[in-house]
């Protein structure tokens, strides 16, 4: 069989710091083409130390096609240079797939360097798309499929939801797997895994409505113990980082993965990426205390905003008052680390609102010592997303090619809703919150990064306490962040 090659671009600031996470994107899109018995060529940008040669050298043995995946930011920037560099060697046709293509499709598929799109997930639609184009037949009526037909954008419906129970297993074997084990909230060999998809809430800011349409699937509890378990054994694999945007909807699942790994006895630590505090809050003490004994370690919750108004048009269905409880309720729990996700930028913010924030944050880190916050990154509106709808400016900074979208950067602020001096305000809150606490101690794989971190940490956390952003000469760190 003729190979097929896929590609996953850097980004900017995160491959800048971290090490590479593991490409699940396109391992979960390699699945069942690696079972079917098509040889994978994975090139990863990340962590290839040539990976032009490495991708002249693939495009050699005459691929089927090239698959590319990209989410929305710098990485396209990168993703549109390896295509290019695909164009200029060889004429296998480059297919991309991912988020933001998924997304905004046929504006993807216009740019002159990508042939073809998969929409949603790619794991049945990119088995079809290569067998149809090794038989050399038509892609008209292949779901999930959009592409160009002497000239003409065809838009093929899109495919049903998967059942994920019925996937063969992400092929980790097609990777350096030591490559891709990494620090994170404080553990060392952390590889990241994930169990469900979608999210069933319908926050106004997110893309998850759009994307997954408010529908959440989850691999059965037996399923992912099952998965897991070559991980552990063969790979040695001491901690996973789940990336589900909702892990413990399901608390009877929950309770049976936990119980799993307790009978296993297996001794791992889990992060939990997606995490609601209404949700959470369900749980019992018990519930609680099952997770902690089986290893969870880390838990990530979206907040976004300490300003009540603002909560309510995000419809985040909390309150200030639920997450200052929740944090007093989680540090009664000292080997459970809790990351709480802000932003600021959102439309019609003011400098008050957004001090309300950095006023929470603070609390937050005050009242729970194991409390960690996100940098407050700046709202980005996704045309489509229902906040997007309410702005009547988005003709003003909705990108409108693809090479746009690669300059719209999270550490860049796009909206017209604030003034001047509040801009600068949240550019100088966003440099305290990347600093404020130890995360970058927890996350960072660079000794020396963690160090610097570590000395300006008092100054960042006195700025957030006493919310006293003036003179800042560390101002210039984010011309580095945003490169």
């Amino acid at each position: 069989m003729r190979p097929v090659i896929l590609l996953r671009p850097a980004e900017g600031l995160y491959s800048k710091v971290f090490r590479p996470w593991v490409p699940l994107s396109l391992l979960g899109a390699a699945a069942k083409l690696d079972e079917a018995g098509y040889p994978i060529i994975l090139i990863d940008q990340r962590s290839s130390a040539d990976w032009k040669d490495d991708l002249r050298n693939a495009l050699m043995q005459n691929p089927i096609c090239v698959g590319v995946t990209s989410m929305t930011g710098s990485q396209i920037t990168c993703a549109l240079d390896m295509s290019a560099f695909v164009k200029q060697q060889s004429s296998a046709p480059v297919v991309w797939g991912g988020v933001h293509a998924t997304l905004f499709p046929l504006q993807t598929v216009e740019n002159p360097l990508i042939d073809i799109v998969i929409k949603g997930e790619g794991e049945e639609s990119f088995l079809e798309l290569v067998l149809r184009m090794e038989r050399g037949e038509s892609l008209r009526g292949l779901e999930g499929v959009v592409y160009k037909d002497r000239g003409e954008i065809v838009n093929n419906p899109d495919r049903p939801f998967l059942d994920l129970d019925t996937l063969p297993p992400v092929p980790y074997h097609l990777i350096d797997v030591d490559k891709y084990l990494h620090r994170y909230f404080d553990e060392d060999r952390v590889l990241e895994f994930e169990t469900s998809r979608g999210c069933p809430f319908n926050c106004t800011f997110c893309y998850n409505p759009l994307y997954s349409r408010r529908r959440w699937r989850a691999l059965s509890a037996s399923r992912v113990l099952d998965l897991l378990t070559p991980l552990v054994e063969t790979y040695g694999v001491s901690a996973f980082h789940f990336v589900d945007d909702g892990f413990f909807i399901d608390q009877e699942r929950t309770r049976e993965i936990m119980k799993g790994v307790l009978k296993r006895q297996w001794l791992i630590k889990m992060g939990f990426q997606g995490s609601r505090i209404d949700t959470f809050d369900q749980m019992s003490d018990a519930d609680l205390e099952l997770i902690i004994e089986a290893g969870g370690a880390y838990l990530q919750v979206g907040v976004e905003s300490g300003s009540p108004r603002i909560l309510e048009i995000l419809n985040k269905n909390i309150h200030p008052e639920n997450v200052l409880a929740f944090n007093r309720r989680l540090a009664r729990y000292p080997r459970l680390k809790v990351y709480y996700n802000f932003m600021c930028g959102f439309p019609t913010e003011t400098r008050e609102d957004v001090l309300q924030s950095t006023t929470l944050a603070w609390a937050l880190l005050r009242d729970n010592p194991q409390a960690l916050i996100s940098a407050f990154h700046f709202y980005k509106p996704y045309p489509g997303t229902s906040l997007c709808e309410q702005i009547v400016h988005m003709d003003d900074v909705t990108p409108k090619t693809l090479e746009g979208w690669g300059n719209f950067n999270w550490t860049q602020y796009v909206g017209r809703d604030q003034d001047k001096e509040t801009r600068k305000l949240m550019e100088r809150i966003e440099i305290v919150s990347v600093l404020a606490d130890r995360k970058m101690s927890y996350q960072s794989d660079s000794a020396v990064l963690r160090i610097l971190a570590a000395m300006y940490r008092p100054l960042a956390r006195f700025r957030l306490k006493h919310n006293w952003y003036s003179w800042m000469p560390e101002h210039w760190l984010r011309k580095w962040m945003g490169e």
